[in-house]
């Protein structure tokens, strides 16, 4: 595959969130034809490449921090940031372009003999990309693992693995689709976002390492088995992070990540699961529902009865007729206090 860029001919650099307002301006006219792009909601751009382009296209490409998930079906794709290595992609491939700062690099897509190329790109700004995952550019950057090439200097990320089935098939849905309506259309784009966001869960679900928590200092331990303690010999003790990390001599802070790391929830889900447990026991032992609720620490009867329905699948009275609890995992990033 050649390893021209445009800047040789003089083609101007592209923007990959900027093409469809140019009118496929700076697009090779071999390419044009097989290009369809969408922007279903602010912030995120959809192209489409389906054809049999007859030669190769190479081209700069440059633009702000931007998120690019490009799913490789057929044809080939060779592809550099300015000043890092070139990496090539093969059909079967995801090829991940990210950059917390406005960046520059080339690409040349090739059709092969047979000129096939099919391959969809989804490129949504930094902005967005927080705003969708909560994930800072860098956060996710670190989380990605193995087959980068980040240029000195610069924060980009730039990596090729092979396509998940599942990724391939949502490409292959995108790429198959199509609207006879030329303006406006809600379906349309709710379909488009919802497909653009299932390919980029796929991504992160399969390529994101789990995020790392250190474990607490050795001088910090013992006091957060002793907050632990506190909470299971007084859990119906109306219980904050402010206060039990004032009985124990923690800060906040260090307190919650210290059970974060520890015992694998928030304080709040630490309390909410010893209640739990303890109003199993109560109920179990013939206690009524409301006597159970103040025992352990509930404000309000309606408020134990939602919880405990929530997390165990029936209801406190039912518990107390003899049902057999169904225990589910508290999610342990809601309620935190």
């Amino acid at each position: 595959m050649a390893g021209v860029t445009a800047k040789a001919s003089g083609q101007p650099a592209l923007d990959p969130g900027t093409i469809e307002a140019k009118g496929l301006a700076g697009v090779q006219e071999d390419w044009r034809h097989a290009m369809h792009m969408y922007r279903p909601c602010e912030g995120l751009h959809i192209n489409c490449i389906q054809g049999r382009p007859r030669r190769e296209w190479a081209f700069e490409a440059e633009g702000p921090a931007a998120f690019s998930l490009n799913i490789l079906l057929e044809g080939r794709l060779q592809t550099a940031f300015d000043q890092g290595a070139s990496l090539n992609a093969q059909a079967g491939s995801t090829i991940l372009m990210a950059a917390a700062q406005p960046a520059a690099g080339w690409d040349v897509l090739d059709a092969k003999a047979d000129g096939a190329f099919r391959m969809l790109s989804i490129h949504i700004p930094q902005t967005a990309l927080e705003d969708l995952t909560g994930l800072h550019m860098d956060d996710l950057r670190h989380r990605l693992c193995g087959g980068t090439d980040e240029p000195r200097g610069t924060c980009a990320l730039l990596k090729v693995t092979p396509a998940s089935s599942s990724l391939q098939r949502v490409a292959s849905d995108l790429l198959g689709y199509g609207c006879a309506s030329p303006g406006p259309c809600i379906s349309r784009d709710i379909y488009l976002r919802g497909k653009a966001f299932e390919a980029i869960a796929c991504f992160l679900r399969d390529s994101l390492a789990p995020r790392q928590t250190p474990l607490p200092v050795p001088a910090d331990r013992s006091r957060l088995l002793e907050a632990r303690l506190l909470l299971e010999q007084g859990y119906d003790q109306d219980w904050s992070v402010q206060s039990l990390a004032r009985a124990v001599g923690l800060n906040e802070k260090r307190l919650q990540s210290g059970f974060q790391a520890l015992f694998a929830c928030t304080v709040h889900t630490c309390l909410t699961r010893i209640r739990l447990d303890a109003a199993v026991a109560l109920l179990q032992c013939g206690t009524n529902v409301t006597e159970t609720a103040a025992s352990c620490g509930f404000a309000s009867l309606s408020h134990f009865s939602r919880v405990f329905r929530s997390h165990t699948g029936i209801s406190p009275k039912q518990c107390a007729l003899g049902h057999s609890p169904r225990r589910n995992d508290i999610d342990s990033t809601s309620g935190c206090n």
